[in-house]
């Protein structure tokens, strides 16, 4: 799928972050330090304005879209045996049983503060202004596994925020929706991949009023600006969590790796 010929593209991500995709020359990232104030500005528009309608064409898609990529769960879950006392409480505030690992954080270690936090509490309390997209560092949970490298890699250089969530019978995630708003150019958009125990008898994913019917293994786009819940029935329920940056060329990527019916 083409993606044009503006040289502004580039604005919004680094893609040459990923080497297992070559960059046309046009998206080669260009410096702003010659440009005027006027003219940024009228860059900063015109990436805002692509980044948009790739959304709207993203939207047409649909909010539940599974991936083709194959995932060895078995494998992933023998990586994370020498973390098992390396699990967080994923919202200490408000923890219900749920538990976080970091595959990114600020800092790169495995403390989960702020990366299992709930940001909007802890940039209140904490009178700071941290985002998923800061939350970048890859943790050793990432590289010690190549097996989660190689889930990852296709999604580099958009990914912030990535964290394994394991829910214990009775663990749950209320009803809600992530509210995401478009600044500088990009939203945000989510992936979430099953890891273990995640058949409809010992976890609800409720969506939009469907409980979806997932397996181990697979790993969906979904629009986290609609009603969700989550609920555990037994012990180890396992996911991984993506948050990403979204432009066009990640609009691309998706196309690429959807798995069409």
């Amino acid at each position: 799928m083409a993606l044009g010929s503006s040289r502004f593209a580039s604005m919004v991500i680094n893609p040459t972050e990923n080497p297992s995709r070559p960059i046309p020359k046009n998206l080669t990232p260009q410096p702003f330090l010659d440009v005027s104030p006027e003219t940024r500005s009228k860059i900063t528009k015109n990436s805002i304005d692509r980044t948009n309608k790739a959304l709207q064409r993203l939207s047409t898609m649909g909010d539940w879209l599974q991936m083709k990529q194959h995932i060895n769960t078995r494998q992933i879950m023998k990586d994370l045996e020498p973390y098992k006392d390396s699990w967080k409480p994923y919202n200490l505030r408000n923890s219900n049983n749920r538990w976080g690992l970091s595959i990114t954080s600020l800092d790169g270690g495995l403390s989960g503060v702020p990366d299992l936090d709930s940001l909007l509490q802890y940039n209140k309390i904490h009178g700071t202004s941290i985002t998923n997209h800061h939350i970048k560092e890859y943790t050793e949970v990432y590289d010690n596994s190549k097996e989660l490298q190689k889930l990852i890699e296709p999604w580099k250089p958009w990914l912030g925020r990535c964290h394994f969530l394991k829910l214990n019978t009775g663990g749950y995630f209320p009803e809600h929706y992530d509210v995401n708003k478009i600044e500088y150019g990009y939203d945000e958009i989510r992936f979430i991949t099953f890891i273990n125990r995640c058949d409809k008898k010992d976890l609800k994913f409720i969506y939009e009023d469907t409980v979806r019917d997932v397996k181990d293994g697979q790993m969906f786009y979904f629009n986290a600006n609609k009603r969700h819940s989550v609920f555990s029935t037994s012990d180890d329920i396992i996911m991984l969590v993506f948050c990403m940056k979204f432009d066009e060329l990640l609009f691309e990527r998706l196309i690429e790796q959807y798995r069409f019916a």
